[in-house]
């Protein structure tokens, strides 16, 4: 049975056609732990621009049609009144019509998919006309209505109903028409495509606070020690999260004045032995601590004067003698999450440093944890040379340094050091810290990598590493804000 249905997010309207015969699950029992995205009902929320998306839980399995539109329009012999105009990326196709003009058709040519593949139809649109009565798309037997601002965006539909109705040939035309008013209506980046399952999902929230307790949510409850940071700047935490992965313990964000609903629901779930409180109490406040602690058997924070204070802090939990130990930048936080889930699952502490020089407090501890080799993570722009002779003072081993042209590359670099054939892998956004920490966390605990990407596009270097990897199923960390529907398609064409 086929269900259809018209799902509208942030003002982005996608029709859904559901097939009961490709709804299973994509769960294992060995990946109950994390969430699964069906091949269903999620809106596809898409900005126009580049490839579209599949459905989440999906990617793109063959291109059928795609036009620009910025040579000739398609079919002239059976074009009405659509023209060529400027449009941000080129050139569109735009129909105007008037009490005088009523009607306006664009014909594409016919294409033929096989009969019940996932079909979807994308473009990119805009229009003057506010009712989508007057602006219409149609396929073979499936007719949509468009509702389009005067801004452009993108829309998605599910025509793979269209393919029953001719043995996969599909007729797809565009009409606008006028109210009396006159109108306009342009098109751009039309494609045609098919989908198919893939073992790709999504762990998100309302915001930063309620996505890091749905990760939290994937730990059993009586934890013996939970991680309490503030979700407004990353250094406190950052150290933190390859201590939380070592120890299978989640790390939840809070506000500095107050404990979010969804953080407190998970702590109370979680009911952890010990609460370690991470910063001072401008990052966390008293009183935020005290309504936290109660969930909790005990309370203790780790604070200090300066980031490099706390940072040594945290590495205090470790034992002297480890056999490896890495260094990070404490100016920016790409490097330090890109590596969060390696150290964690190997063990070892990350602290951080400025760029020109070991801070004392670090120093002191590195000398205290007397490392079999260490490793700096980022370029000599994040952590300078200087940093690397003091640090050979302080081991017997090697001083190496793991880095790439840009973050991207490095947490790829780093991803690429886990073992083959993972169970799964996360990817995060590296344009903001708090998805990549709490994945780090739970990342290491699980031994498996964190790739970071850029928001509307999964990056070249991710998609190495992910191609290196042969993962067997990606998470993505965070909404669609934090990372596309546009790269989870493209994440899960490198994953299974």
């Amino acid at each position: 049975m086929r269900r259809t249905w018209v799902a509208t997010v942030a003002g982005l309207t996608v029709a859904l056609g559901l097939s009961g015969a490709g709804l299973t699950s994509l769960a294992s029992s060995a990946d109950a732990d994390i969430p699964e995205t069906q091949a269903t009902s999620t809106a596809v929320r898409w900005s126009g621009l580049g490839p579209a998306p599949c459905p989440e839980g999906m990617t793109r399995r063959v291109s059928i049609y795609r036009n620009g539109m910025d040579g000739s329009l398609p079919q002239p012999r059976f074009n009405n009144g659509w023209t060529s105009v400027s449009s941000r990326d080129g050139s569109a196709a735009r129909a105007s019509v008037s009490s005088g003009d009523t009607s306006d058709h664009l014909f594409l040519p016919y294409d033929r998919v096989d009969v019940d593949r996932r079909t979807m139809l994308g473009f990119s649109t805009r229009s003057t006309q506010g009712n989508s009565t007057h602006t219409r798309a149609q396929v073979n037997s499936v007719d949509l209505r468009v509702q389009a601002s005067q801004s452009w965006d993108g829309r998605v539909y599910d025509v793979t109903a269209a393919t029953d109705d001719e043995g996969g040939q599909l007729g797809t035309w565009f009409e606008h028409t006028s109210a009396g008013a006159s109108t306009r209506w342009d098109l751009d980046n039309v494609q045609i495509y098919t989908c198919r399952n893939a073992p790709v999902s999504r762990v998100s929230g309302s915001d930063r606070y309620a996505s890091a307790a749905q990760i939290a949510a994937t730990y059993p409850a009586d934890v013996p020690v939970a991680y309490l940071a503030t979700g407004e700047n990353f250094p406190d935490a950052i150290g933190a999260s390859a201590l939380a992965g070592h120890r299978n313990a989640p790390v939840l964000l809070t506000r500095p004045g107050s404990l979010s609903a969804s953080t407190a629901a998970q702590l109370d779930r979680l009911s952890p032995e010990r609460l370690v409180v991470l910063g001072g109490g401008a990052a966390v406040s008293n009183a935020v601590a005290r309504e936290a602690g109660g969930y909790a058997g005990s309370t203790t924070r780790i604070t200090g004067a300066t980031r490099y204070d706390v940072s040594a802090g945290v590495a205090a939990s470790y034992s002297p003698g480890g056999s490896v130990l890495y260094v990070a930048t404490g100016d920016n936080f790409p490097d330090a999450l890109a590596i969060g889930a390696l150290a964690g699952d190997q063990g070892a502490p990350v602290l951080l440093t400025p760029q020109g020089g070991l801070h004392p407090a670090v120093e002191s501890e590195i000398a205290r944890l007397n490392p079999g080799r260490i490793v700096v993570v980022g370029g000599s722009a994040a952590v300078s040379n200087t940093v690397l002779t003091q640090l050979r003072r302080h081991t017997a081993g090697s001083v190496t340094r793991i880095s790439g042209p840009n973050r991207y590359a490095t947490a790829s670099r780093i991803a690429q050091r886990f073992d083959p054939d993972p169970a799964r892998v996360y990817v995060a956004t590296g344009e903001n810290f708090p998805d990549a920490l709490v994945g780090a966390a739970r990342g290491g605990s699980q031994g498996v990598p964190v790739v970071l990407t850029p928001q509307a596009q999964l990056s070249r270097e991710g998609r190495y590493a992910l191609r290196a990897l042969e993962a067997r199923r990606g998470v993505l960390l965070g909404g669609w804000a934090a990372i596309s529907s546009v790269a989870m398609d493209q994440v899960g064409a490198h994953v299974g």
